[in-house]
């Protein structure tokens, strides 16, 4: 069930509120293809553009993608199996400064989000009930397993919609 937003980490809602109210397991599936589908029309030449000077291009775009859902999926399967500590935040311009994306192919990069979102896929789809409902923090905010699931998935909506109206 969509977490209400008023439980989720403020910088979050916005990736929240970029979902549904389709079940979760089936929105993984419609942004799949979505995604997919945007990454099959781009040769190399439009995959390495940006819309700005200073912006992502394309393929940095794709990373940070592929990067932040692998951190999400970290901090759900932590949270369900029910780690104690405080898990780390990331610094998301960090980790596209050092991704090398550039020098990476279009078709590459498909397949390592194809494979990274089938592996979050079957993650989540293993969790029980109460996994979903099971506690954690990361920095100074608590998440449940739901709300990350929520948050992949709002998180690629969101970076579907800019690439929809910036991009292409």
């Amino acid at each position: 069930m969509k977490p209400e937003l008023n439980t989720v980490p403020e910088f979050y809602r916005g990736y929240v509120e970029c979902t549904n109210q389709t079940p979760l397991m089936e929105q993984f599936n419609q942004s799949t293809h979505q995604l997919s589908l945007i990454m099959d029309g781009l040769n190399e030449e439009t995959a390495d553009y940006s819309y700005l000077e200073g912006k992502w291009s394309l393929k940095e775009l794709f990373l940070h993608i592929i990067d932040a859902e692998r951190v999400f999926s970290y901090r759900a399967l932590c949270i369900s199996r029910g780690e104690r500590q405080n898990l780390p935040s990331m610094d998301q311009d960090e980790y596209v400064m050092r991704s090398e994306a550039s020098s990476r192919k279009i078709e590459s990069l498909k397949r390592e989000f194809l494979s990274v979102r089938e592996s979050t896929i079957l993650m989540f789809s293993s969790f029980s009930e109460g996994q979903w409902q099971s506690k954690g923090w990361v920095g100074p905010f608590e998440f449940t397993v739901s709300m990350l699931g929520y948050i992949i998935v709002g998180h690629l909506n969101h970076h579907v919609n800019i690439i929809e109206s910036r991009y292409i």
